[in-house]
């Protein structure tokens, strides 16, 4: 028979708290328990908290700090139960019942017997529960969720951590303290005939040239008998097949390794996003039991089928432009070309990660991919992700660095060094990797996030749980890369005292994650010396709708330390002394403060980010912190916030992060007490495309429109490369104005613009003139696309002075369903300038289809 599997997801879950082993005392997980007062209705994959809360168990643990109130769910065992119906033809067959995560440790029970304990959130639970059912009838299944183990918030020591579980729930920077538990993958049965398939791994040799692959199919086969089998292993691309294989073979009972091999001609590479197309192949396996009929003749039974998806690609390390010959390779080549790492850090989508929420994965990863993102590092404090990640990871061409889940503590960062916490760690990762592997998009396996040593200095494969992770990394998935942590040094941090001790020893580095001032933010990257920047950022408030829904309005000011309600948000990243003195302290309510927050993150990261970029291929790398947010924070590192509204800084990054960019180096935005305007312009081009004669225009240009000099270069940019174009100089007593912009453009041989940037600044102390702009008005033409799913906007400011920041949102409520998304947003347009958007909506009825347009110095319109 073909596989089959049963899925045992679902919101007819029953679910009960229990103090300690009272559950026992109750015969609570059997099918005659007489326990049957306050059993509530949950959800299979799910979080233990987000069941309690849609039962009005608890608050809403995302308002204020009403997180606190739900700090004893914990501390509590869960049974969740389902009662379920097995049909009579199953009888016979081998069934298997999979959980593919519980967190943390549980008892399982079908039909009141005990069937089995696990221990460990990514390691899938499974039991062979052929003889348990009650075929043709009811069973139910019960699952004993333990109290959670007590581990280390985000201040601790790191050799205190005793098991391989997320940290970031405990208390993080960017998350309060919402312990997570539940049954938080899926459940569900697998029935096969006597032969199954345990696991199947693709690896593929690429001739020289990439025309050839050659595909090593390496097949785990279990029995339940001595059995005579045939493998059939079919290759498809699309719907196509391009190559297959039959094999005989003799299985004993238990497990048998089978290899297979089979070549593709002209093979369709995976390719990063940016880089080309991110092909997939699909392998599918039958497992025939060979048999003989009563008259002697030779019959074939199909027992089990299997099909994964793969890519074919290669990557690999090459050494950096760097005269430190200590310094580890950090160039990633792909496929035999080097590969520029344009990267965010992820962490989960949620606290309440066992939530399914495949709408918003995909959001996300979709924003990713349209921000021009070919990599993400899932950092070490939060998860091994769900399949559903991995797999759009695989679709969209977005290469993933993963982390085991060990990070740094603070007072101590050395993980432990006790032979029972390896062993288990190595356990996990054996489990972890099989399940993982044939996932094109994950290249690169890491130790851990900043572990250190007592000197700060970052561990390598020395410490005794990284060498023993590395050694299973390159025993079980040889074709990915390897790094023992984040970041692997010598030096730790990127700052301009270690710059100016040990230039070239700044090779991977961490920070800052802080905007650092008006000047110093550009000082410290202009002499940035980096071979990889693996996690920095800066900080910025959430959108004030968010804000609206998350905290009181009573509640919203002062947006200090001071304000419980914010600490508890964010307290780390409240920068508003910061952005007062950058603005003069002249911010006198939550929306003024999150403008100006925004915008000081926006202009600080892309400043760093295209700062890393002029450096190709001395460096070769650049990963802010960070992406996205677990829970909607009031302060926060994050370019999208919790509702995936992305700030200011997403848009400034994917223009930063586009395949042809052109970007200015100067050394600060607010010019007081200078008398010249100075900046170096630059080409950076990602590809290897020869795009032939180019023209790039410069121009300073006040806000009022005034053009008070301008610049063409004409010549060729290098492929593949960043090329200086020249500098650009004028004297600031030539302004009469006290906000102006710097404004480049790249045109090719055809006369279409195919990079521009533009940069604002202040000719005074602090960014005061940019609060103060005379008023504006923006012009929008609306067209509708024929089939109804896309908007063209035409904005056209057709006022007198610069439209500072122009900002699109979606005018529903944060919580609505369906998103929308831009070509381009929050930019500025100079009087008589127009700029087309495309608006796409994606489930959303058009009938709800609104949105909000408005400036800095623009009042808020409605467009419907």
């Amino acid at each position: 028979m073909a596989i089959k599997q049963i899925s045992l997801n679902g919101s007819d879950w029953l679910f009960k708290d229990f103090l300690g082993e009272d559950w026992i005392w109750r015969n609570a997980e059997k099918p005659d328990s007489k326990d049957s007062r306050w059993w509530r209705k949950g959800t299979v994959p799910g979080t233990v908290l987000y069941d309690l809360w849609q039962n009005g168990e608890v608050s809403d643990p995302y308002f204020e700090r009403n997180s606190l109130l739900a700090e004893w769910v914990p501390e509590r065992t869960w049974i969740y139960k389902k009662w379920f119906d097995i049909d009579a033809f199953i009888f016979g067959q081998r069934v298997q019942l999979h959980f593919k995560g519980v967190d943390f440790e549980a008892q399982f029970f079908l039909n009141g017997a005990k069937i089995g304990h696990h221990k460990g959130m990514f390691t899938a639970a499974v039991f062979d529960v052929t003889d348990t059912f009650h075929y043709g009838g009811a069973n139910l299944l019960s699952v004993v969720i333990e109290k959670a183990p007590d581990e280390q918030p985000q201040v601790s020591k790191t050799s205190y951590v005793r098991e391989h579980k997320s940290r970031m729930t405990y208390w993080w920077d960017f998350c309060p303290r919402m312990i997570h538990q539940g049954i938080w993958d899926d459940v569900y049965l697998e029935v096969t005939g006597p032969i199954r398939i345990e696991d199947i791994y693709v690896r593929s040799t690429l001739s020289n040239d990439f025309q050839l692959a050659k595909l090593t199919i390496d097949s785990t086969l279990s029995s339940n008998k001595q059995a005579e089998v045939r493998l059939e292993t079919c290759i498809f691309s699309g719907e196509e097949q391009v190559s297959s294989v039959v094999s005989d073979h003799f299985i004993s009972e238990g497990e048998t390794k089978i290899s297979s091999t089979a070549q593709v001609n002209h093979p369709r590479l995976w390719q990063p996003n940016g880089s080309g197309e991110a092909h997939l192949y699909r392998v599918r396996i039958n497992v025939l039991e060979r048999k003989n009929d009563t008259e002697g003749r030779a019959d074939s039974l199909l027992s089990t089928d299997k099909e994964i998806t793969f890519g074919i690609r290669t990557v690999a390390w090459h050494r950096n432009e760097t005269p430190d010959p200590t310094a580890r390779p950090y160039v990633l080549v792909v496929n035999g070309h080097k590969t520029y790492i344009k990267g965010w850090n992820w962490v989960p989508m949620d606290v309440m990660y066992g939530r399914e929420q495949a709408a918003k994965l995909e959001r996300l990863l979709t924003l990713a991919k349209q921000a021009g993102v070919n990599m993400l590092r899932v950092w070490g404090g939060g998860l091994i992700e769900k399949d559903a990640f991995y797999e759009l990871c695989n679709r969209f061409g977005i290469m993933v660095w993963q982390e085991f889940i060990q990070s740094s503590s603070g007072i101590a960062n050395k993980p432990s060094e006790d032979e029972a916490f390896i062993t288990m760690m190595v356990q996990e990762a054996e489990q972890i990797i099989l399940r993982k592997r044939n996932h094109p998009s994950l290249v690169l396996w890491c130790g851990g996030n900043e572990l250190q040593d007592s000197d700060d200095r970052p561990l390598d494969d020395t410490e005794p749980v990284l060498g023993a992770l590395r050694q299973v990394v390159e025993t079980l998935h040889p074709d990915a890369l390897w790094l023992p942590t984040s970041p692997t040094g010598r030096c730790f941090s990127n700052t301009l005292d270690n710059i100016d001790q040990d230039p070239t020893g700044q090779h991977d580095v961490h920070g800052p994650w802080e905007f650092q001032g008006l000047s110093q933010q550009y000082e410290l990257y202009n002499k940035g010396t980096s071979l990889l920047h693996s996690e920095f950022g800066v900080e910025g408030m959430t959108h004030l709708k968010t804000l609206n829904h998350t905290i009181s309005e009573s509640n919203q000011w002062p947006a200090t330390r001071d304000n419980p309600i914010y600490f508890h948000r964010g307290s780390w990243w409240i920068n508003e002394p910061m952005i007062q003195s950058s603005f003069g302290n002249e911010l006198r309510n939550p929306e003024d403060l999150i403008r100006a927050s925004q915008f000081l993150q926006a202009e600080g990261l892309r400043y760093a980010v295209e700062s890393n970029l002029r450096r190709m291929w001395q460096n070769s790398g650049t990963l802010p912190w960070q992406f996205n947010e677990p829970f909607p924070n009031a302060y926060c590192t994050s370019a999208l916030d919790y509702f995936t509204n992305p700030k200011p800084v997403y848009y400034a990054m994917a223009r930063a992060y586009q395949t042809i960019q052109v970007s200015a180096s100067f050394a600060m935005i607010a010019w007081e007490g200078q008398e010249t305007f100075k900046a170096d312009v630059w080409v950076v081009q990602s590809d290897r495309i020869e795009l032939g004669e180019l023209t790039s225009q410069w121009c300073l240009v006040g806000a009022s429109g005034h053009i008070y000099s301008e610049f063409q270069w004409q010549g060729k940019v290098a492929p593949s490369a960043a090329t200086r174009l020249g500098e650009f100089e004028l004297s600031l007593q030539q302004l009469q104005e006290d906000v102006f912009y710097f404004r480049i453009n790249l045109v090719n041989a055809a006369k279409e613009v195919i990079s521009s940037n533009c940069y604002p600044f202040s000719v005074t102390a602090n960014l005061v003139p940019m609060l103060v702009l005379s008023q504006t008005s923006i012009q929008v033409e609306k067209k509708i696309s024929e089939e109804g799913a896309f908007w063209q906007l035409q904005l056209t400011n057709v006022g007198t002075q610069a439209a500072f920041l122009v900002h699109l949102e979606d005018a529903r409520p944060v919580t609505a369903e369906g998103y929308v998304y831009y070509t381009d947003n929050d930019f500025s347009l100079l009087p008589g300038e127009s700029k087309s958007i495309n608006v796409q909506w994606s489930s959303i009825p058009e009938a709800d289809r609104k949105l909000d347009i408005s400036a800095w110095n623009s009042p808020v319109q409605n467009i419907l």
